[in-house]
């Protein structure tokens, strides 16, 4: 039986001065559960790799990390912004882009989210210190397997298809979505009116989260049909 190529692209850490390209095990368990091939996609610098790895994978998962570097959203540095790798977000912000022109499925998850509305033209809070009228916590102190506040999904969505009109979700980010990019919906929202899903217009499955939902898969399968539907829009593809 021919399995879903899903290459998950891999993030970079400082570990002693030594830069290290790592993958967290819940994504690769996450594509194995639902019937896909996991395929880590390193960074690089070399950019011209990008359309290889394209026509290589069925499919994308982007995965969470550090923050943005501002400049690639033409905003100042805020006090509170986080560890960026300029590299990282460059190779990440082409892959993006590239994959967004081949019409390939992807699923982009926190950082991933964040990823795909810069890429596509938009904007980012650096810091809910920044966000008005923000009142719920969004980096919880809990297991990364439990839920902490649940989200309202659009009708008209694909995510409404696969959970109805809301889910509860876990929370790990201190920035979010401001200007939305061009070519997207709001798919769901937060109880603070914080972005936590956005989907590509016209797209076969395009969709960006801000929540974990492979971390949720350790404890049951409640998120497992987001990665299912990644899988089987990629074997249509």
């Amino acid at each position: 039986m021919k399995k879903s190529k899903i290459g998950i692209v891999s993030t970079l850490f400082l570990d002693n001065k030594i830069s290290k390209i790592s993958v967290s095990s819940d994504y690769v368990n996450a594509i194995e559960k639902a019937a896909g091939l996991p395929l880590i996609i390193p960074i690089t610098s070399n950019l011209e790799n990008i359309d290889s790895y394209i026509d290589l994978c069925d499919g994308f998962l982007f995965t969470g990390g550090i923050d943005i570097n501002p400049y690639f959203y033409k905003k100042n540095p805020h006090k509170e912004l986080g560890e960026f790798n300029s590299k990282l977000d460059l190779f990440q912000l082409s892959l993006m882009q590239n994959i967004i022109s081949s019409k390939k499925p992807f699923l982009a998850i926190c950082r991933g989210i964040q990823i795909l509305n810069v890429a596509c033209g938009g904007t980012l809070y650096q810091d809910f210190s920044e966000v008005p009228n923000n009142t719920i916590q969004h980096y919880q102190k809990s297991a990364r397997y439990e839920f902490i506040h649940p989200i309202n999904i659009k009708t008209d969505s694909l995510l409404y298809n696969l959970f109805g009109e809301s889910l509860y979700v876990n929370s790990f980010h201190h920035q979010c979505i401001n200007q939305l990019g061009d070519n997207l919906s709001i798919s769901a929202i937060a109880p603070d009116n914080i972005i936590e899903a956005i989907e590509l217009n016209n797209y076969t499955f395009g969709i960006g989260i801000q929540w974990h939902p492979e971390m949720m898969l350790i404890n049951n399968n409640k998120m497992l049909p987001l990665f299912s539907k990644l899988i089987s829009t990629s074997l249509k593809n």
